[in-house]
């Protein structure tokens, strides 16, 4: 029982040390400036570290990972070799595109899945759009697990501010303009 309990445990602080919604959010809008080849490269060697690439290409600075089966719970199935009926019935096959964007002066990483759903007895995968409510989160959790992969792969590429200006706080009130007719400002005596 109290290895039950252990192991239970264990497993919760798996899940509770994931990225923070905000560490998602850096990852996802964050701006990398520098050689476009080197930053290229960095991100090709964080996706081949989860991923085997079905193409790269370095002139239009993107990539595409082969896809992988998943069953509908998220467990990785097994590989089909284009058998679909060793695939379970519902398993999802994510496969992803990364690509450095330029934006102004800077990069931004764009990592889309490419989704498709097997259904039995249908020998063409459906292919679903990435917003469609019925791809489970733990779908997009890969996605996003790559998007932090390769943030930090870039953490010294990246700038903090965009343009070089950090944004200030709001701009105080302008004063009151005088009151007609008067030469002095309101409240000073003439």
């Amino acid at each position: 029982m109290r290895k039950a309990i252990l192991a239970l445990l264990l497993c919760l602080l798996a899940f509770a040390c994931g990225p923070s919604s905000g560490e998602l959010k850096a990852a996802k809008t964050a701006h990398y400036k520098g050689d476009k080849i080197a930053m290229f490269n960095a991100t090709k060697e964080a996706v081949e570290a989860k991923y085997t690439l079905q193409k790269s290409d370095e002139n239009a600075l993107g990539m595409q990972t082969n896809g992988r089966w998943f069953t509908p719970e998220g467990l990785a199935a097994a590989e089909s070799g284009g058998d679909m009926r060793v695939v379970p019935d519902n398993s999802i096959n994510i496969a992803l595109v990364v690509t450095l964007v330029p934006d102004g002066d800077a990069y931004v990483v764009s990592v889309k899945p490419l989704y498709l759903r097997y259904h039995a007895g249908n020998p063409k995968p459906e292919s679903l759009k990435d917003d469609d409510i019925s791809i489970p989160g733990w779908a997009q959790g890969k996605v996003d697990s790559l998007a932090l992969d390769i943030h930090n792969a870039l953490k010294q590429y990246e700038v903090k501010s965009v343009g070089g200006v950090t944004p200030a706080g709001p701009a105080p009130a302008p004063a009151a303009p005088p009151a007609q007719g008067s030469a002095a400002p309101a409240g000073s005596a003439a």
